[in-house]
């Protein structure tokens, strides 16, 4: 790989987001909120000078994505491996109907088991595909450059313990990022894993001089 810094961004507010339903793989565009909140954290990614800017191919990381797409003047590159995880039955509900319609599948949920009986992808499935492409995206950068990969919740928290050479069935110590907000990992070192997570659930890159802006 030749990027030396990967940007995991997650997509602005959607309707659903603001209702409490599951959107997994369902289309849903950002509302006026996210659409906002997408403007505001482009400008402040574009100080990074990303090299690519990658996307999930679904409507609300696309619009996200190119909000920094147009300030930085490039393209986005989607593809379809950074979507978010597909939840199956539970998709387009509320988690307050879900809760009382399937109480003891809820629970196994919350508390970090996979539901494959719901049509609920796997979390081990989803690192994999997800950290896949963000290495193929890495591999395709500049040397020493930053590359912006935009997301979703859940697949964010998915492929950054991949990447960070955990089991993502047994290791829960993510929690999902706020809409429009980012992670940042750094490479290079000698040791596995390859990559260190160097901020997480970011909102602003104003660092105190000669820090780094995550700081």
């Amino acid at each position: 790989m030749t990027a030396r810094r990967v940007v995991i961004w997650r997509h602005g507010q959607t309707a659903y987001n603001l209702e409490g339903r599951i959107q997994g793989a369902s289309d849903i565009p950002l509302d006026d909120v996210g659409q906002g909140q997408a403007q505001a954290a482009a400008a402040q990614l574009a100080i990074l000078e990303p090299a690519a800017i990658w996307s999930s191919d679904l409507k609300r990381a696309r619009e996200t994505a190119q909000a920094l797409a147009s300030l930085a003047g490039l393209s986005v590159v989607t593809d379809e491996r950074l979507r978010e995880r597909e939840f199956g039955a539970w998709e387009g509900l509320a988690v307050s109907e879900i809760s009382l319609r399937w109480p003891e599948l809820f629970e196994r949920w919350r508390a970090g088991e996979d539901l494959p009986e719901i049509g609920m992808e796997t979390r081990s499935s989803a690192a994999a595909r997800i950290s896949a492409c963000v290495l193929e995206a890495a591999d395709g950068a500049p040397d020493d450059s930053t590359i912006v990969v935009t997301t979703h919740g859940g697949a964010s928290v998915c492929g950054i313990t991949g990447l960070l050479g955990l089991d993502p069935v047994d290791w829960l110590g993510l929690r999902v990022m706020r809409n429009a907000h980012w992670a940042v990992l750094e490479g290079g070192g000698r040791r596995a894993p390859a990559w260190r997570l160097a901020g997480y659930d970011l909102g602003d890159l104003a660092g105190r001089p000669g820090m780094t802006p995550w700081a």
